[in-house]
């Protein structure tokens, strides 16, 4: 689903001598590793030794480095998540911030779902949901985004309050207003003026949100999870933005998949409100109306973003 989504593309292949400099000395192989849409992810393949890491190189906002490094820290074990093997440092030269991790063996979620048969799916869907179970056992006093010492700043406003201050924001001024028609964007507004305050039944308590939980972003071997990749979006708040980010297509459109989720979920002591799904799509909602505003949407996202929030409105 996110293909096509950011009008500029990628950087591509950084210049030989910065992954150099980076990784310390020769590299044998170096690829850029798809679907991020904010970082420069590659695959290295030391020279000599064969050892092979990623290297993270931080292009979207380098605060978010130290916040990455401090989450692993403080996982609990049931989270596979890579470990940092050197960083988060700043190349003096290009003033680029990067890290080295720990490689992560597995396919994307996004991909490997649609590839199995319904047993397979929901097997997979149960390993995530204990994964994911395990992520929100993390608590916090109060929903905020972190500082670099996982600290909730200001807690961030909910409810119908909160979440129509967010989409006038975000569809009542460009680009985001010139990307929508206008009806369009007071049909999905009445909508959150008169759902929003649902999403409370999932905020009783804060915790540790993954805040970009999408395919891109979970790597699988056969029905197991392996890897929950690209922290820096995290956040302290509700379980919904995460569930938001998996029912997504295509993983969310396999009933076997979403299912098992549910149920790794409750098995592992995580609480879902029996109508969890639906109200994983309203706080979607939030995701949806910031790719609509972002200044380097493509079409195909501006396109998914009206269609996915028009959805939900619309939903009965």
């Amino acid at each position: 689903m996110r293909d096509g989504w950011l009008a500029n593309g990628d950087p591509g292949m950084p210049d030989p001598r910065l992954v150099r400099r980076m990784v310390g000395g020769p590299v044998a192989l170096a690829e850029v590793i798809s679907g991020g849409l904010a970082n420069t992810n590659l695959r290295i393949e030391r020279a000599g030794s064969g050892d092979v890491v990623l290297l993270r190189i931080y292009r979207r906002d380098p605060a978010q480095a130290p916040k990455e490094r401090r989450i692993r820290e403080q996982m609990p074990a049931a989270v596979p998540v890579p470990r940092f093997l050197a960083g988060p440092r700043r190349d003096a030269e290009s003033g680029l911030t990067y890290a080295l991790l720990e490689w992560m063996p597995g396919a994307r979620l996004e991909r490997a779902v649609p590839a199995l048969g319904a047993a397979g799916q929901g097997a997979l869907g149960r390993s995530l949901g204990t994964v994911l179970a395990a992520v929100h056992g993390v608590t916090f006093p109060h929903g905020g985004f972190f500082d670099a010492d996982l600290r909730p700043g200001e807690a961030l406003p909910g409810g119908a309050a909160g979440l129509v201050a967010f989409l006038e924001r975000s569809l009542g001024a460009p680009p985001g207003a010139d990307r929508i028609a206008a009806a369009d964007a007071a049909e999905i507004l009445a909508f959150a003026a008169a759902a929003g305050d649902r999403l409370a039944a999932w905020d009783e308590r804060a915790v540790l949100v993954h805040g970009d939980c999408n395919g891109s972003n979970v790597l699988v071997q056969g029905d197991r999870v392996t890897a929950l990749l690209d922290w820096e979006f995290a956040f302290a708040g509700s379980p919904a933005f995460d569930f938001a980010n998996l029912l997504r297509p295509p993983a969310g459109r396999h009933a076997a998949f979403v299912d098992g989720l549910e149920a790794g979920y409750r098995d592992a002591g995580g609480v879902l409100p029996a109508d969890w799904r639906r109200l994983a799509a309203i706080a979607d909602l939030y995701a949806w109306a910031d790719f609509l505003a972002r200044p380097t949407a493509g079409d195909r996202l501006v396109q998914d973003a009206v269609a996915q929030m028009l959805a939900t409105a619309r939903a009965t």
